[in-house]
């Protein structure tokens, strides 16, 4: 047992509660009031007592959608963040030491042009670069041969550029011929460590594949798990669940959560699925990843395993899609990222009880995101404060997409980068307060995640907290 006490603890944003003594057993908070009486009672019970001395306490923050492994994997990736040449782009790859070269978070519109097969071709060893968003990758010629991937409408063969479909073949090739579940394991370690210095505890870890739920299940019979982990697995994993008669698993830290889904890409790469064409490129208006019968087929299958079911929406016609299938199977699911959405979508999001994961920092990325779609839609972009009125929100970055690091997603809900994207000035009432954004942070993340335990320093609550030498409700 073990009391905190003399602190400024914020137990809950929404609505702001502060107490000064927190009392905790089993890693469950027992007690949250006053601090003299927090410390009364762990001195009847021999405990230890823990002077804050005037810091501050907050509940810990829960990502609600991020990718542990390929996260774990971009810390030994060489970064291509801000890279503004190809040239810079390729000496940059080149200093890597590695067998196989993997890189990530280039964007085409700050390098002026897309890289190609032919640039990363000056470097002697297989080489496969994401684009930022994680939806589009270039691989040279050493790399393809290993993948062997069969041309296509999502893979040119002649520039080495891969994206959606054809990109995911090419992860199950890498998944089979070059990572082991041993390799999994270190990279949701390396994610952990990194995580928890940014005092995120809990996290809903995206897009689950066969190794890296070996490498979970693993962590967690070892006790290695330090992160509250909720999975949600590629769909082809319900078959194997099925077969064995499995649905939801919850251990002590990870909880086998449910499955994720795609209906189309990212607005980046112009592949998110819009009703109307891109302003800045009127030949597309991105691209369907999933007909609406087959995310039908597979919630259905989740739904009989007890599972949720998360569905990857950026575009507003892709969120059509999204809906559609939740209203015919009666489920009340998830929507990840709802980047884009109509005001006629509103209403039918709050009537079917969806559940809402957003990524504010995408606001600073996207910062061509007006050119995009049109001013006139612009205003249907990243709208928080709107759909916080519709559903419950939980907070994510996406990591390793966008920095893991919850206080620039903060800045990003709340000052929408002002001064900074063209976006502000169009869409600056949907700022939120920074409140708002610490509690969809921690309880929202939560909530939307069915872990209604986690996310506040209540009595009952798991006690996931972090200590702060500055008030978290400081201005940003």
């Amino acid at each position: 047992m073990k009391a905190l006490v003399n602190g400024i603890i914020y137990t809950s944003f929404n609505p702001v509660r502060k107490i000064s003594g927190l009392v905790i057993a089993n890693d469950r908070v027992i007690f949250a009031g006053d601090s003299e009486v927090a410390r009364r009672i762990v001195e009847l019970a021999g405990g230890e007592v823990v002077d804050l001395k005037g810091k501050f306490v907050m509940p810990a923050f829960f990502d609600s959608h991020l990718h542990l492994d390929e996260l774990g994997m971009s810390l030994e990736m060489v970064n291509l963040r801000g890279v503004t040449s190809i040239e810079e782009l390729v000496n940059r790859l080149k200093a890597s030491n590695a067998r196989i070269i993997f890189g990530f978070g280039w964007d085409q519109d700050e390098l002026g042009r897309w890289p190609t097969r032919e640039d990363l071709d000056t470097i002697d060893r297989p080489v496969f670069i994401y684009r930022k968003c994680f939806h589009v990758a270039v691989a040279n010629s050493k790399m393809l041969e290993l993948l062997n991937l069969k041309p296509s409408k999502d893979f040119d063969e002649s520039t080495g550029l891969i994206k959606e479909k054809a990109l995911e073949e090419a992860r199950k090739v890498i998944n089979e011929k070059v990572l082991s579940v041993d390799d999994y394991a270190h990279y949701i370690l390396k994610a952990q460590d990194h995580l928890l210095n940014l005092r995120v505890h809990s996290v809903d870890f995206m897009s689950v594949n066969e190794k890296a739920l070996r490498a979970l299940f693993r962590l967690e019979r070892e006790g290695k798990l330090r992160l509250n982990v909720f999975a949600y697995i590629n769909p082809e994993l319900l078959g194997k669940l099925e077969s064995l008669g499995l649905g939801r698993f919850e251990g002590k830290r990870l909880v086998i959560a449910g499955v994720k889904l795609f209906t189309d890409g990212s607005l980046g790469a112009r592949t998110a699925l819009l009703s109307e064409p891109y302003s800045d490129d009127p030949s597309t208006s991105g691209q369907l990843v999933t007909e609406k019968e087959e995310l039908v087929e597979v919630i259905e299958r989740a739904k009989a395993l007890g599972l949720d079911v998360a569905i990857h929406a950026i575009g507003d016609k892709a969120l059509d899609v999204a809906l559609d299938a939740f209203e015919e199977t009666k489920f009340a699911g998830r929507i990840e990222h709802a980047s884009v959405v109509r005001d006629d979508q509103l209403e039918r999001i709050k009537d079917l009880g969806i559940r809402l994961s957003v990524q504010p920092h995408f606001i600073i990325s996207d910062w061509w995101v007006v050119d995009r779609v049109g001013e006139e839609r612009a205003k249907w972009v990243y709208r928080f404060k709107t759909l916080s009125r519709y559903a419950e929100l939980g907070f994510s970055t996406d990591a390793p997409i966008e920095p893991a690091d919850p206080w620039l997603t903060v800045d990003a809900a709340v000052n929408r980068g002002r001064d900074k994207v063209k976006l502000y000035e169009l869409t600056k009432d949907e700022s939120l307060s920074v409140s708002e954004a610490l509690h969809f942070y921690t309880y929202g993340s939560a909530s939307i995640s069915l872990a209604r335990d986690i996310g506040k320093l209540e009595p009952g609550f798991k006690a996931e907290y972090m200590v702060l030498d500055r008030n978290p409700l400081g201005s940003l």
